[in-house]
């Protein structure tokens, strides 16, 4: 291959001059830098793309291509980000067969018709979600834990070794820290084996915002599932929090892990609705499926607002901070946000995380991208194959940790 552009990194320094001969070491430049995408002489973005289809199975390819067009049949496919998501998600679709239509389908409609059974007709029942919450305390606390995590922050002289106490009280967040500090989510090469070094190493601010997203999701873990499977459901929003923390990466934004426990809290409004509101969440999903439209605007029809909105006033309830409230509030509309750049990061990381197929929450098709949201990070489309990558490398580890841990000390 021969570069055809002079390539440089994201400050406009030269890393490599037109003309050159790419070998295997110039590669590894562009990685170490950054650097995602150039120009080849003779080759197009159109020929990378049939050379990876032309591999393919044609019936497969077929059947793949179907089902994502599908999928993404609310998005705008003209656009660059979008293309490239759909040419991705028919890859992934053909190559692994965990993301076919069958996987997304079997991670909600089994408990849907078992559910169903009863022949009892769902109705909507005006209740307004938010007043529910207000009435039901155990909604709203949490372990006494996250409220020492809360006190500690809030005092102005706490001090690393402060939190570092409130941590190691607790074994299991504890062991589940250290095993994440450990993991392929931060490649360090020594070993993290104390919390007071993983605050040294990851911050004390951003150790505290990861431990508080595990304290809730193992609250969560501990409610019944009645339609939804709960193991697709964490490692969609485990998948989204990875993506969205990359993103953040991209962005030079400081504290990573504030949008990674974004992305595990995104779809926490729906669990509400699944486990407390069982009959009138059967209504939005079986009405979206039918209707082929978007779950989060069928539950506006129910219940006059969407997960979004109850997951974000659960958010403010827990007095977690209010860039997470408006990521959570805001994901599928950042631009309502007043600080809209993070919730437009949760925003993208929740369509790759869709468009990756790994997991659900209930939504079967990929919500549309915002152009403005797209605009304001102001990447390249290429980019989503190497973050979709670093994801698959990262999601394993990580879900072991947060869910598989948590179910095997329940039994």
């Amino acid at each position: 291959m021969i570069l055809a552009e002079d390539l440089t990194d994201r400050m406009g320094r030269l890393l490599i001059a037109k003309g050159t001969v790419l070998t295997e070491k110039h590669l590894k430049i562009c990685k170490i830098w950054g650097v995602v995408e150039a120009q080849i002489e003779g080759v197009s973005d159109a020929d990378i793309d049939e050379s990876a289809l032309n591999e393919l199975d044609p019936q497969e390819l077929a059947q793949a291509t179907e089902f994502v067009h599908e999928r993404f049949q609310h998005a705008d496919m003209e656009h660059p980000a979008v293309r490239e998501l759909v040419r991705l998600s028919i890859l992934r679709t053909v190559k692994n067969k965990n993301t076919g239509p069958d996987s997304i389908r079997q991670s909600f409609q089994l408990k849907i018709e078992e559910e169903n059974t009863e022949g009892e007709e769902t109705k909507p029942a005006n209740i307004n979600p938010l007043k529910f919450i207000s009435e039901h305390t155990k909604l709203s606390t949490l372990p006494d834990i996250y409220n020492k995590f809360v006190d500690t922050i809030a005092r102005p002289n706490s001090s690393s070794y402060d939190i570092e106490n409130v941590i190691n009280k607790d074994t299991s967040l504890s062991a589940q820290l250290l095993k994440i500090s450990n993991s392929a989510f931060y490649s360090y090469p020594a070993k993290v084996d104390t919390i007071s070094r993983a605050i040294n190493i990851i911050g004390t601010q951003q150790l505290s915002t990861l431990a508080m997203g595990i304290i809730i999701i193992g609250v969560f873990n501990k409610m019944p599932a009645r339609i939804i499977n709960m193991e697709m459901f964490w490692k969609h929003s485990i998948l989204c929090g990875i993506c969205a923390r990359i993103l953040a990466g991209y962005k030079n934004i400081q504290n990573t892990e504030r949008l990674f426990t974004a992305g595990l809290l995104h779809d926490i409004g729906r669990l509400v609705c699944y486990n407390y509101l069982p009959q009138e969440s059967l209504r939005a999903i079986l009405e979206a499926q039918n209707d082929r439209q978007l779950l989060y605007l069928k539950e506006r029809e129910v219940f006059d607002m969407d997960h979004a909105m109850i997951g974000g006033s659960l958010v403010n309830r827990w007095q977690m901070p209010l860039s997470l409230e408006e990521m959570v509030c805001y994901h599928h509309e950042p631009q309502k946000s007043k600080n809209s750049i993070e919730p437009s990061i949760l925003h993208i990381a929740d369509i790759i995380a869709n468009a990756m197929g790994i997991g659900t929450s209930g939504e079967r098709l990929i919500p549309p991208l915002h152009e403005e949201a797209w605009t304001r990070l102001g990447l390249s489309s290429n980019i989503l194959s190497l973050i979709m990558e670093q994801a698959d490398n990262q999601l394993e580890d990580v879900f072991k940790v947060i869910y598989a841990d948590d179910k095997l000390q329940q039994k």
